[in-house]
């Protein structure tokens, strides 16, 4: 999740800063570079978080994080943009998936 962050907060950057992107020096290009480094410090915080309350309201606003800068990557036509944020999905939905799902406790012989 980090490194998928961080590569679209490297791609939205490109975005506004490089000439003739069509996007570039846009309020929507500067929200997507604002809305990736979010992405980015939530995955940071998620990295050192137990697993408890902050963790399931960082993990939920991770999730609108990354809806909200798919939809506005699909508006700016960023494609590449909307990729990372695809791998940003996956990585917080292994995240879910991985720590919230626990084997069932064996029955000990008596």
């Amino acid at each position: 999740m980090l490194a998928a962050a961080l590569v679209g907060t490297a791609i939205a950057l490109w975005g506004y800063f490089a000439p003739m992107t069509g996007i570039d020096g846009t309020a929507g290009a500067l929200l997507v570079v604002v809305s990736s480094l979010l992405l980015v410090l939530d995955a940071v915080i998620l990295l050192f978080l137990p697993s408890g309350a902050m963790r399931t309201i960082m993990l939920t606003l991770g999730v609108l994080g990354v809806l909200g800068t798919f939809a506005a990557a699909g508006f700016l036509h960023a494609w590449w943009l909307m990729a990372a944020m695809v791998v940003v999905a996956l990585g917080l939905a292994a995240d879910i998936f991985m720590k919230h799902s626990s084997p069932a406790p064996r029955p000990r012989n008596a």
